[in-house]
């Protein structure tokens, strides 16, 4: 399931902008690049952690659900920059995906913390 999500961000990440539909706001794009990293934490941390059979170690969680999806982001931003004809990096972008990612690993932790407690 990731490695699905990730390959449909790449693919996003690199169709040209003038193929998207018309914005409803001013820097909705952000707003997306949020959402889409925000899930890829969370799809991240639920899918490579096999979370309800194991349990949880907190330095899986932060690499799994946070630093992945910021390197990939980076990644993505780079090859934006320097391999893309229609595309180019946004430092915004990538700080609004360490955002999105950064807001999985706080929901991931709230929701491990709660789970653990319960069980």
């Amino acid at each position: 399931m990731s490695t699905a999500l990730c390959a449909v961000i790449f693919y996003l990440c690199f169709m040209d902008p003038q193929d998207f539909p018309e914005a409803p706001m001013t820097d909705f794009d952000k707003l997306v690049h949020w959402g889409m990293f925000l899930t890829v934490s969370l799809v991240v941390f639920f899918e490579s952690t096999n979370y309800f059979k194991n349990s949880i170690f907190k330095k899986e969680l932060l690499l799994q659900s946070f630093f992945f999806p910021i390197a990939y982001s980076g990644f993505i931003e780079l090859m934006q920059e320097y391999l893309s004809p229609t595309r180019s990096g946004d430092w915004m972008d990538f700080l609004f995906d360490a955002i999105g990612a950064l807001c999985g690993l706080v929901i991931v932790l709230i929701v491990n913390k709660k789970l653990v407690t319960k069980g």
